[in-house]
């Protein structure tokens, strides 16, 4: 059993050789979610299924494409960006604001979409579903007024968290998403001939640019999907990285199942981060396998059929099979170093691509959302390494994968994440 001052050693010096003081394990930060901090975060699982069932169901009813994407890959990517919170802080899904569900957080999360564990959520997804069954454009208006709801719901509820940095970059990333969404579906319902666009939904659901300010504007969602050659690359690039990423972290735990940050990096974190790049290929319909050609489209069976070791750009095979696998069978510390490295050439690239996105701010919030993740994952390895008794932490890998607290500011000397990242069946010692 560890104790607090256990996770004080975790915690070690991030910035300058200082050890961080015992207040930052007796700082709000460090208990768990409290009841009703995990009511929310479920309220908002539970909303989102409700959304990717209603879409879906859309989807079904009128083939169109951008229902698909938010019924689908949209879906996938934030039912993942979810799910990395509830398993990270186990939170007991069956906690909701208004009852207490009679299934286990496992059983809720392995419902199909469209099916729901209370007479309530059925009903008000069957409303729904029948106000939006009645024309395409009626679909896209009840998505409309769903999803301005849920920012109202997750931007009440995003004050409650405000000593969890991790669960608000999430829930952040989350309504970032959904205003992207509703000018999606804005543009969408001016191309049906409904000229006020969402505001036909009525005033509570007619948002502005300066309220909305995510994905809008013709450079992006509103109107014009097209990206630039460069951005295509950095979509193809990153989704072949974040992949690579996953693959190596859960090779790494199968070699050394005692280093359980590996699972939960490997098995949460960079499912999300694959998902989240894969929204973007999905909504811009890009063919990673060959993203070069704008005649060749998103294939999601091709993509779910690669396996570990295989990537769109070629050069991350290599890299996967010649230089990590080889170097982190050599032993435990040597894969946590490999976790460092991977970690920091992933921020490289992403700060790297962010010149290139333009004015694109689906592109900039999601490659900001995956540095903070990443960042995050360094100081996991790094704190990890300085329990195994390497004092100098991912320094040890070489300068150039020694960073401080103010190059990477985000989950640097955060004793919370440095406990959670490591403590889930961990025989670190």
């Amino acid at each position: 059993m560890k104790t607090r001052r256990d996770f004080l050693k975790m915690a070690g010096a991030v910035s300058g050789g200082m050890l961080l003081g015992e207040e930052l394990l007796l700082a709000q930060d460090y208990k768990p979610l409290s009841i009703d901090q995990q009511k929310m975060v479920s309220d908002i699982w539970h909303n989102e299924r409700l959304r990717a069932s209603l879409a879906l169901a859309f989807s079904k009813k009128f083939g169109d494409d951008l229902l698909t994407t938010m019924g689908k890959w949209s879906a996938a990517n934030r039912r993942a960006v979810l799910d990395e919170i509830v398993n990270l802080y186990n939170v007991d899904l069956s906690y909701t604001s208004d009852a207490h569900l009679l299934y286990t957080t496992k059983q809720l999360q392995a419902m199909q979409l469209g099916t729901f564990p209370s007479t309530a959520m059925t009903n008000r997804y069957d409303t729904l579903k029948n106000e939006g069954l009645a024309s395409r454009n009626d679909a896209f208006l009840t998505l409309a007024k769903l999803t301005v709801d849920t920012v109202d719901t997750m931007q009440r509820y995003l004050e409650k968290f405000a000593n969890r940095k991790k669960v608000q970059e999430n829930i952040t990333y989350l309504i970032d998403g959904s205003m992207g969404h509703y000018w999606a579906m804005n543009q969408k319902l001016i191309d049906l001939g409904v000229i006020k666009g969402c505001c036909k939904a009525g005033k509570a659901y007619c948002k502005t640019p300066a309220e909305y300010p995510i994905a809008y504007g013709i450079d992006h969602l509103d109107g014009d999907l097209t990206l630039t050659d460069e951005q295509r690359h950095a979509l193809a690039h990153m989704w072949s990285e974040e992949k690579m990423a996953h693959d190596a972290f859960e090779a790494v735990y199968g070699l050394y199942p005692h280093l359980r940050l590996f699972y939960n990096i490997g098995h949460w974190s960079e499912v999300q981060h694959m998902s989240a790049v894969e929204e973007l290929v999905a909504l811009y319909n890009i063919d990673v396998n060959d993203y070069s050609n704008p005649d060749a489209h998103y294939k999601p069976t091709e993509l779910r059929a690669m396996g570990a070791g295989d990537y769109a750009i070629s050069d991350f095979e290599d890299r996967y099979a010649n230089v990590l696998i080889p170097y982190a069978k050599q032993s435990g510390i040597k894969a946590l170093k490999i976790g460092c490295m991977v970690e920091v050439q992933d921020i490289r690239d992403l700060t790297g691509f962010l010149g290139q996105v333009g004015k694109n701010k689906y592109l900039e919030k999601t490659f900001k959302y995956l540095i903070a993740g990443s960042q995050s994952h360094y100081w996991a390895y790094h704190y990890a390494l300085i329990q195994m008794g390497v004092a100098n932490g991912c320094c040890s890998a070489g300068g150039d994968y020694c960073k401080t607290a103010q190059e990477f500011p985000s989950g640097s000397g955060d004793g919370l994440l440095a406990a959670l990242w490591n403590q889930r069946k961990s025989t670190i010692a």
